[in-house]
């Protein structure tokens, strides 16, 4: 057996570009919940990709990027709602920047969201008091200290991993060991880097399966997209290993 893990940035009121709308992700949790799937912890699941804890067929791990208030706002109901988890890679840097005065949560599409990020981050990222409160049902992981951009200023590349290992304990006390990969992009001396401070289990945007092979440096996940249908769709492909893999290959 494989297990799907899910890929989400925003939830708002329309879909859009790496954007669900809020009824969609409702539809989405609700299909999860009444058809009897397990939502894994992140160490549920790094613990299952090491081969040390077996997982029902039904499992699924529900992941999102960046740390974008728009998740607090909308997805952290409805996953209480259903009693789910999920995880959130968060860009440390730009918590900081969001955390330093009070905003106002603000609807825009996410470049729109990228264009507001320089000037507006607490209007547009999550702070320390709104993750506090998601943590009842959410993990907090890495996804670098800047995301590799330069809204407020540039990190050479050791130090955008071991600014965000500091952030990570300093918040949540624990030495993080996992990382996702900002867009996706990664090479080799970009790992090995990540490597040598101590991160260990690596996320991609690469389509595919999941075994628990103990295979951590290369976890692929599913770009969440549509309705409930496409959902159950999808889990379906990517729980089989023998579909999963034809079809991450033919989707390449």
């Amino acid at each position: 057996m494989s297990i799907t893990v899910l890929m989400y940035h925003h939830v708002l009121k329309k879909s859009g570009f790496i954007a669900s709308s809020v009824d969609e992700f409702r539809d989405q949790m609700k299909f999860l919940a009444q058809n009897g799937y397990k939502s894994l912890s992140s160490a549920e699941f790094v613990a299952y990709k090491k081969g040390e804890l077996s997982m029902p067929k039904k499992s699924v791990f529900i992941t999102f990027d960046d740390g974008w208030k728009d998740n607090f706002i909308y997805a952290y109901p409805i996953i209480k709602e259903f009693n789910l988890k999920a995880t959130i890679f968060l860009v440390a840097g730009w918590i900081e920047q969001a955390s330093r005065k009070s905003g106002e949560f603000i609807e825009l599409d996410h470049n729109e969201y990228k264009n507001a990020a320089p000037t507006r981050p607490e209007d547009v990222f999550l702070n320390y008091e709104e993750i506090a409160k998601m943590k009842e049902c959410f993990d907090f992981h890495s996804h670098t200290y800047t995301h590799f951009d330069d809204y407020f200023g540039i990190c050479e590349m050791k130090e955008n991993f071991t600014k965000c290992k500091e952030f990570m304990y300093k918040n949540f006390g624990f030495d993080d060991k996992l990382l996702c990969w900002p867009r996706g992009k990664f090479n080799d001396e970009l790992k090995n880097v990540a490597k040598s401070v101590g991160y260990e289990v690596f996320f991609t945007t690469k389509r595919g399966i999941n075994k628990p092979d103990g295979v951590l440096d290369d976890i692929r996940r599913i770009a969440v997209k549509k309705d409930a249908n496409w959902l159950k769709k999808t889990l379906f492909i990517y729980q089989n290993d023998f579909l999963g893999s034809l079809y991450s290959t033919l989707k390449s």
